[in-house]
């Protein structure tokens, strides 16, 4: 943890935070101890009188024979997972354990978190909290004192039972001056230039497309640009300046006259930047490519689209476009690198941490945010690109769709191991009936093959 806070930024936190971490750690591996504990003694952990009975003797039992009960835990398949993550302007610390809480814990927890206020520093709490059943209880008391001590509250303590797990969380701010820093790198990078990064091979093909002799064939013109994200962007940037809802890619090709569109996969339109032999240019393609066939077919065989009014060729688009930030990232010109290296040095401690985060990290997605709203794209959908990687903050009438892309994006990742099956969402995978790992790695398959036979890459 102390080098993900350092990554933060935040590693001033990091002598609070251990404590709190070890903590979190401790009372996880408690509350799988405890069920095993009961389970061997034939108790109901969900019934009071045996719930009492039962932490009569469970510290001390549990103490002098720790070995056992962990075995009993590894053979009933009980877990702790910690991730440390970033979400927009806040850091996550979060504990999973599979052992959902009683009511009698959820009570406790309760309890501590009501008497915090009573306390203003350390020792009042060793003087007065004394509660052996589970230890002494001073730990989420101490936690959040030690939250408020770096300007915090128990707001940013919480505790809660997600499916068949409990979750512990604790959230922070990122460092404001970094991530502000990196939030103004973002706009100066895409306001610099108003041109769009494009691979020259593929501008080629759909040049030779627009310009013959005759009505441009719009419907192969289609087939073609909708397979790339760069020439994908191109029609909207004309069209959303009749119509700002647009976000169909068919339509908007449709809306322009052949002259427009000579003009458009043209060398002489200043917004076309041609890119050659960038092999993670191509790369960053091909995942748009991936992501919006998986959310297409993820939106046509799922049970749920009639909670949202948008159809397969949105989701399809949606899904395209989402690595806006990355393509723009990775053909950046000469110009925009030197400028936005200039730009970091007004930061005189943090300048290389926020140039490094914008350059190789968390500006992607943010990015797309950006650009997407610079190119006059409707707000919702500016918010639908990049609400995939923060599914939990998304509003709830929005959720299933952007848990669509969600699911489409982490497929593609999970295939490449750039991300594990415990870091994709939950709320994601329950809306396609996934609760276990070999389900997903099904539907994973399925959709690689089906893409695959499509697309014959």
């Amino acid at each position: 943890m102390e080098m993900f806070l350092e990554e933060c930024h935040q590693d001033h936190l990091k002598e609070y935070l251990n404590f709190c971490l070890s903590e979190l750690l401790t009372n996880a591996k408690k509350a799988n101890t405890k069920r095993v504990y009961f389970k061997e003694k034939g108790l109901d952990i969900n019934n009071r009188d045996d719930y009492e009975k039962g932490m009569e003797n469970f510290k001390m039992d549990t103490l002098t024979n720790i070995d056992h009960y962990l075995e009993l835990q590894k053979k009933a398949g009980l877990y702790i997972k910690l991730s440390l993550r970033i979400l927009a302007d806040k850091i996550y610390i979060e504990i999973r354990n599979n052992s959902t809480l009683t009511i009698f814990e959820k009570e406790r927890i309760q309890q501590k978190l009501d008497s915090v206020q009573q306390y203003k520093e350390m020792d009042e709490v060793f003087t007065n909290v004394l509660d052996q059943s589970e230890g002494a209880g001073l730990g989420i008391i101490i936690i959040i004192l030690m939250l408020q001590k770096v300007g915090l509250s128990k707001d940013n303590y919480q505790v809660l039972s997600e499916g068949n797990e409990t979750v512990t969380r604790i959230i922070l701010p990122c460092n404001s001056t970094v991530f502000c820093g990196v939030e103004m790198l973002s706009y100066e990078f895409v306001n610099l230039e108003d041109s769009i990064p494009i691979l020259k091979s593929h501008f080629d093909e759909v040049s030779k497309m627009v310009n013959v002799e005759g009505t441009v064939d719009r419907k192969a013109l289609y087939d073609v640009v909708r397979k790339d994200l760069s020439l994908s962007i191109l029609p909207f940037r004309y069209v959303l300046q009749q119509d700002k809802q647009c976000f169909n890619l068919q339509k908007a090709i449709a809306m322009l006259s052949d002259y427009d569109l000579k003009f458009i996969y043209s060398e002489s339109n200043p917004h076309n930047r041609l890119v050659e032999n960038s092999e993670y240019f191509e790369q960053i393609l091909l995942h748009s490519r991936k992501v919006a066939y998986y959310a297409y077919n993820l939106y046509k065989n799922c049970t749920f689209k009639d909670t949202f009014p948008q159809d397969e060729e949105y989701m399809y688009l949606l899904g395209l476009l989402n690595s806006m930030g990355a393509v723009l990232l990775a053909g950046a010109s000469k110009n925009q690198l030197e400028y936005i290296t200039e730009l970091s040095k007004q930061y005189p401690e943090y300048g290389d941490n926020i140039l490094d985060m914008f350059m190789h990290r968390n500006a992607a997605t943010y990015l797309s945010l950006v650009a997407s709203k610079r190119y006059g794209f409707d707000s919702g959908v500016c918010f639908d690109l990049v609400g995939w990687n923060g599914l939990s903050i998304v509003p709830d009438k929005d959720k299933n769709r952007v848990a669509i892309l969600h699911v489409a994006e982490t497929i593609d990742f999970y295939s490449r191991g750039m991300v594990d099956f415990y870091q994709i969402d939950r709320y994601a995978l329950k809306l396609f009936n996934i609760v276990d790992e070999r389900q997903f790695n099904k539907l994973v398959s399925d959709l690689e093959a089906g893409y695959k036979k499509e697309y014959g890459e």
